[in-house]
């Protein structure tokens, strides 16, 4: 090295630069044409996410609030329980009817609810770029149908950000289903498939290169009284014989193929509900007692991997078992190595209400107690990595 030029290899350039926030990176593509170049890289964006999500992840906490912009309704909490804001607005709308949809690699989808329209507007916004991407309308009318689920998720497969949405009538299985694909920029009806009979429910998970729901299986069929000669006067009346069977559903986003998958058969009571534990899908069991409402423990069960290329076996796995707990509460998503918890009622001090969460250590299985300092109260809780991760297309500048 020269004593009078200072010089770094390209290599060691490219590892400090992609251990830097994105809010520096962002002002560094000033430096130079090559510095822009790289940080737009497709190939350093991914290694810059594989870092933040090991060394950073955050959670992104939906706060409740009545007709409040959903950006000033957003906190991020980091590693240290330091919470900031999230006040960069996707657009100059006010999205006061806004639903985030699901988090992913640093993206959120947001479902925006406008009265009287005939279609629901969706949003893909990087808070930590400020990039959004107005996703074009569907294909389909949502006033003609009675129920609507929305998801995302991404493939590495396919490296393709992929929203889909399913349709149905009330309480009934789903009929219909569309896909939109960041890659492709359209949206495309694609078959329904293992889904016929199928009620999903709204809230969803993404792992391993797929989405999952909870949902219903109505293996059953509506069907007259056996007995018809004692209701010939009433035409109308219909015996509902449903027999229905809790599943999950898998849709492989790359393949774009829908699979049910069973839950784990579980020997006790449990609220459940999906969640990802190393990248594998994964439920968290809040178990009580039949005579009491208390939880006692709370398990995580995980979906093993190569136990599902037939389609047909599934093997399920107890993980972790929590000690007796102390108080009632809910488990709500695994943060790092913690199950995220929040007392099932609010706890208050002599100024009012307090926002508490709860972190189960799944190594030692230590409980802390951390108060998050929210103005209202914490609504949802998303796990989010900020990156660089784009909405749309990269241009790269010749030198």
């Amino acid at each position: 090295m020269d004593d009078d030029v200072v010089f770094l290899p390209h290599e060691i350039i490219i590892n400090i630069l992609k251990r830097l926030p994105v809010k520096s990176l962002i002002r560094f593509q000033c430096v130079c044409k090559d510095w822009k170049n790289l940080i737009q890289n497709p190939s350093f964006i991914a290694d810059h996410l594989q870092q933040a999500t090991h060394q950073n992840p955050s959670l992104l906490l939906e706060c409740n609030g009545i007709n409040i912009p959903l950006p000033w309704r957003l906190n991020l909490l980091d590693c240290g329980l330091q919470v900031r804001g999230v006040q960069n607005s996707p657009s100059n709308n006010s999205l006061r009817n806004t639903g985030i949809v699901g988090s992913c690699n640093g993206l959120l989808c947001l479902e925006i609810h406008q009265f009287n329209q005939s279609f629901l507007s969706l949003l893909l916004w990087n808070p930590a770029t400020t990039a959004v991407r107005h996703v074009p309308r569907t294909r389909t009318d949502f006033f003609d149908f009675d129920d609507w689920v929305t998801a995302f998720g991404f493939s590495p497969i396919v490296n393709d950000y992929k929203i889909v949405r399913t349709y149905a009538e009330f309480c009934d299985g789903v009929t219909q289903v569309e896909v939109f694909s960041l890659n492709r920029g359209t949206w495309k009806a694609i078959d329904i498939g293992n889904l016929k009979g199928v009620r999903l429910k709204s809230e969803t998970v993404s792992a391993n290169g797929a989405i999952f729901w909870a949902g219903v299986n109505l293996v059953g069929e509506k069907k007259e009284s056996e007995d018809n000669i004692d209701f010939q006067e009433d035409e109308d009346y219909i015996e509902e014989a449903e027999d229905e069977v809790d599943v999950i559903v898998s849709f492989d986003i790359a393949k774009e193929v829908f699979t049910v998958i069973p839950w784990p058969e579980l020997d006790y009571n449990a609220d459940r509900k999906l969640t990802v534990y190393e990248n594998k899908l994964a439920i968290l069991c809040d178990i009580w007692e039949h005579d009491d409402e208390m939880p006692d423990m709370i398990d995580l069960w995980v979906l093993d991997e190569d136990t599902c290329a037939s389609g047909q076996t599934w093997s399920w796995t107890r993980r972790y078992t929590s000690s007796p707990l102390s108080c009632k509460l809910d488990s709500i998503t695994i943060w790092r190595n913690e199950i995220v918890c929040r007392p099932d009622s609010e706890e208050h001090d002599d100024k009012g209400r307090r926002n508490v969460l709860y972190m189960m250590n799944l190594t030692t299985n230590e409980v802390n107690r951390s108060i998050i300092p929210c103005r209202d109260s914490i609504l949802r809780i998303y796990n989010y990595v900020e990156s660089l991760v784009s909405v749309g297309n990269n241009y790269i500048e010749e030198s």
